[in-house]
């Protein structure tokens, strides 16, 4: 708050009596001075809340608060926490949650009609992402539906 509008909040009789040589005046400056961190940090406070922006000290609060920190911690992960939430349960949320965790592209996720609550998740052969992918799979699907893991064709 800049010293003019915090003198804007002094009773009429100060404001008259305010004068640049004055200890009114200097503690303005005091004032002003004092509140000048606290306003450089609220004018940039959106980046705390950002996830390519934030200190990296952060994602990790930023994916508990988006949920997503049972997927790890990364940006990319916050940054599509709020899709990742709305599509959780289905396919193509499994899907991107694996990709979004791992950085794996080639996944392919089937339910067969055959077996109702089941799902194949396969990756490709010789991947050492497979208990990652197979931790997320378990902790991102539908509580009642089972899977089994395999590897591309």
């Amino acid at each position: 708050m800049r010293r003019d509008a915090i003198a804007t909040m002094l009773p009429a009789a100060y404001q008259r009596a305010m004068h640049p040589s004055g200890v009114l005046w200097a503690l303005l400056d005091v004032m002003e001075a004092l509140h000048e961190a606290a306003e450089d940090r609220l004018d940039t406070v959106e980046d705390l809340f950002h996830p390519y922006r934030t200190p990296d000290r952060l994602v990790p609060f930023l994916a508990r608060w988006v949920a997503v920190d049972h997927l790890g911690s990364g940006r990319d992960l916050v940054a599509h926490g709020t899709a990742l939430a709305q599509s959780r349960g289905t396919r193509e949320g499994l899907r991107q949650a694996v990709t979004l965790a791992t950085g794996l592209t080639e996944i392919e996720i089937e339910e067969p009609a055959d077996r109702p609550f089941h799902l194949i998740v396969r990756i490709p052969a010789g991947s050492d992402l497979t208990e990652r992918v197979r931790h997320i799979v378990e902790l991102d699907k539908p509580a009642a539906t089972t899977f089994e893991m395999g590897t591309l064709p």
